[in-house]
């Protein structure tokens, strides 16, 4: 019974792997190139594929490929549920600052949402990260982890404008984005400390390679085979 879902494994792995290599290739066109200068033609030509498996997983084209990669800074993996929300939202943020230097989908993502149009082309992710830095913060406040009168969605609206500043300011000032995770580091512990409570503050680790280790330890979870259950 197992034999013939075999080949059909085999296939759907070809076609995650295709489709990644597709978004992998548009990522680093689109970094370079932006949203309308990245053609498909050449998005197929770097991604080793042809246009029937690049309209069979994008049939909407740039516009498809786009919202696939914004849909990515959005996947959060890595983040761990931490007894402090202050300590997550912290997580938030650095696991992405660490992600961006070695991922040119991130890298392009946010190209791509700070296009003037972004809402109207394909959507834009920061709404949504918004949200969810609100809704840690809103549960940190009820914990009194956050002072009373702070308003978590303002605060949320600060954490993604100084986010993605410092990102963008990095890039344009030293070519490259090696110092970023330090200055994400710092720029949460500032903005924290205005609105944190004195005794929670010193239990956050706001340490420049917190993303580092959270994002690897994830990823050498999800290289680990399950235990045989058979044993």
């Amino acid at each position: 019974m197992t034999e013939p879902q075999k080949p059909r494994r085999r296939q759907s792995e070809r076609a995650k792997t295709t489709r990644q290599q597709i978004i992998s290739a548009a990522g680093l066109l689109f970094e370079e190139k932006g949203y309308e200068g990245a053609a498909i033609n050449e998005i197929i030509e770097l991604a080793g594929t042809n246009k029937g498996g690049f309209y069979f997983h994008f049939p909407g084209g740039r516009h498809d490929l786009a919202v696939a990669i914004l849909n990515s800074t959005l996947a959060m993996e890595g983040l761990q549920p931490q007894e402090l929300k202050l300590q997550e939202v912290v997580d938030t943020g650095s696991i992405l600052a660490y992600r961006i230097t070695k991922e040119a989908d991130l890298r392009a993502a946010l190209r791509l949402s700070l296009h003037k149009n972004a809402r109207d082309i394909y959507g834009t992710p920061w709404p949504d990260w918004i949200t969810i830095n609100t809704t840690q913060l809103t549960e940190a406040q009820q914990r009194g982890e956050v002072r009373a009168g702070v308003s978590p969605t303002e605060q949320a609206y600060q954490i993604a404008g100084a986010w993605a500043g410092l990102v963008v300011v990095s890039e344009a000032i030293d070519g490259h984005l090696n110092n970023v995770e330090e200055r994400v580091a710092r720029m949460y512990m500032n903005l924290l400390s205005t609105i944190a409570h004195p005794g929670t503050l010193p239990e956050v680790d706001f340490s420049m390679d917190r993303g580092r280790r959270l994002y690897t330890a994830h990823l050498e979870r999800k290289s680990t085979p399950p235990p045989d259950a058979t044993a």
